[in-house]
């Protein structure tokens, strides 16, 4: 009986130490795992990694000289600004239309600039006989204020239009596309008239060019004059200019032919080819008709109420 007891103990005590050796040999086999993924330069000792920078420091092929050495062949580096440029670089004019940068401009919206424009220059000929018309401008100023000298007018067969005048006005700009007009004018021909101007001009929304201008005149009669333009490209030369022009009158003017009420209603079309900025000739089209007591006084006077001209002429500016 008790041999049977002490062969059963030894079969525990073998079986208990063959599952320990088990236990053993699998954390074993896990910790070598777990050491081969650890990168090899975070087992290397901080020794010897202190040893390789010392050794590199000390060897005169791996230290950085910041000079060049003697006859090297390295690019010479200039200022970060000024000098010339080289000889093979871009003209900065050559696609500026003959203009040339000005030594000095450092605050162009503080100088004087004049311009002078002959918008419309033109030969007619229609059912009322042939003449000249015009509408004239000179400017001299800067970006904010500047003096504005304008005239148009219109003689045909020796006989002047109401409308002809000359202007004089101090332009104001207010904001980016637009600017107020103040000044006087003066009429031209029988029954003329001076006048207080006030008024504004600028480009609208979908580049139409405005002119709205109200007149006080010296015996207390009120005037009003709407001028609108647009400029249609079909190339960068050849433009189509569409314009209409209003006139309307607080009181009658028997010397001038002009009742109260609008006056008369102008529209033209002129197409003009620019051989450059400053020249360009056109030929167009205008109809002009007259309405309410100034229709009447016309056809009194034997004279037609519609007109129609064809026009030829010159854009020039400088």
């Amino acid at each position: 009986m008790k041999t049977l007891q002490i062969s059963k103990q030894s079969s525990e005590r073998t079986a208990r130490t063959r599952s320990g050796h088990r236990w053993f040999t699998l954390a074993a086999l896990c910790s070598v795992a777990l050491l081969g993924s650890v990168p090899v330069s975070a087992q290397e000792p901080a020794s010897v990694a202190s040893s390789q920078e010392h050794g590199a420091a000390n060897d005169p092929a791996v230290k950085t000289n910041p000079r060049p050495a003697e006859g090297a062949d390295v690019m010479a580096m200039g200022p970060m600004q000024g000098g010339g440029a080289p000889p093979d670089a871009r003209d900065p004019d050559a696609y500026s239309g003959g203009y040339e940068h000005t030594p000095g401009m450092g605050h162009p919206d503080s100088l004087a600039v004049g311009l002078l424009l002959a918008d419309e220059l033109e030969y007619l000929s229609g059912n009322e006989g042939q003449g000249a018309n015009w509408h004239l401008q000179g400017t001299y100023g800067g970006d904010i204020d500047k003096l504005w000298l304008r005239t148009q007018g219109l003689a045909v067969e020796r006989t002047t239009d109401p409308t002809t005048g000359v202007e004089a006005l101090w332009w104001h700009g207010y904001s980016a596309f637009w600017g107020t007009l103040l000044g006087v004018r003066q009429d031209v021909g029988p029954g003329s008239h001076t006048w207080l101007a006030f008024g504004t001009v600028g480009l609208s929304p979908y580049w139409f060019e405005l002119q709205a201008t109200g007149y006080v005149g010296d015996d207390g009669r009120l005037s009003a004059r709407l001028k609108a333009s647009y400029d249609l490209l079909f190339t960068n030369r050849l433009i189509l200019v569409p314009g209409l022009e209003s006139n309307v009158y607080s009181r009658a003017e028997s010397d001038r032919a002009l009742a109260a009420g609008v006056g008369n209603v102008e529209f033209g079309l002129r197409l003009r080819y620019e051989f450059s900025r400053k020249f360009a000739p056109y030929i167009g089209y205008v109809w002009e008709r007259s309405f309410a007591g100034t229709a009447d006084l016309r056809r009194a006077d034997g004279e037609p109420v519609t007109e129609h001209r064809l026009v030829a002429g010159v854009r020039v500016w400088r």
